[in-house]
């Protein structure tokens, strides 16, 4: 699946806002206890199949290996929450898998998920290191995609942004993180610098996230601050 295809597949699962109560964090311990983490080993065969699938897609090195790292639950991620209680699916979890077989190093984060009938379905979130979960990469990836290609327009109005993709991510700075739960922060601040490519530009867009206390975050995109990288 190519990695903007991501942001429309979450779309289309509910995202209603949880409350950080006792009866939340039942559902949350039943949950990982019913079903708990597949072994990474199980996983790298599905995430590399959806590394190539994107590599070859975009027209870049399609690499031949992939090494699985930093397993961790997603439960209380809002999509994750609101597919399991929808009965789609057991459970989630995100991970990271570092290529190999490219000139190019590549980091992908990831999304998995233990389908109601015990499959595991295995998405390319986005690449490289970010601390926002896969709820609010799918919140904010519209408008910080926007916000590129806005940027790109004002020295090239004909821009249609037709080939915009997104690029890397990386965590700029972060401050007071708090609690950590289940694949979400429920306190702390944290900004974040976002890249995507269009027009043949890239573009890299600062991103802010703060943490509220239901597992989900206020966030800001600043696009009159971003700049291109070439």
């Amino acid at each position: 699946m190519h990695r903007a295809a991501f942001f429309v597949a979450l779309s289309l699962l509910p995202a209603a806002a949880l409350a950080q109560d006792a009866a939340y964090r039942r559902f949350l311990e039943q949950t990982n206890a019913a079903a708990p983490p597949p072994a990474l080993d199980a996983l790298r065969q599905p995430a590399l199949e959806t590394l190539q699938g994107n590599a070859r897609g975009e027209g870049r090195c399609v690499p031949s290996a992939l090494t699985l790292e930093r397993l961790e639950s997603a439960t209380a991620v809002r999509v994750i929450t609101q597919s399991v209680r929808a009965g789609q699916i057991r459970n989630g979890w995100t991970f990271y898998g570092r290529a190999a077989g490219c000139p190019e190093p590549f980091l992908g984060h990831f999304l998995a998920a233990r389908m109601a009938d015990g499959s595991l379905r295995v998405l390319l979130v986005n690449e490289g290191e970010t601390l926002a979960n896969p709820s609010l990469m799918r919140d904010m990836g519209h408008l910080a995609a926007l916000a590129a290609t806005n940027f790109v327009r004002r020295a090239a109005p004909a821009c249609d942004g037709a080939d915009l993709r997104m690029g890397p991510t990386r965590i700029v700075d972060r401050s007071r993180l708090g609690a950590y739960a289940h694949g979400a922060y429920f306190s702390g601040s944290w900004r974040e610098a976002w890249t995507f490519t269009v027009c043949g530009r890239r573009v890299e867009v600062p991103v802010s996230f703060t943490a509220d206390a239901q597992g989900g975050a206020d966030y800001s995109v600043e696009g009159t601050a971003a700049r291109i990288l070439d």
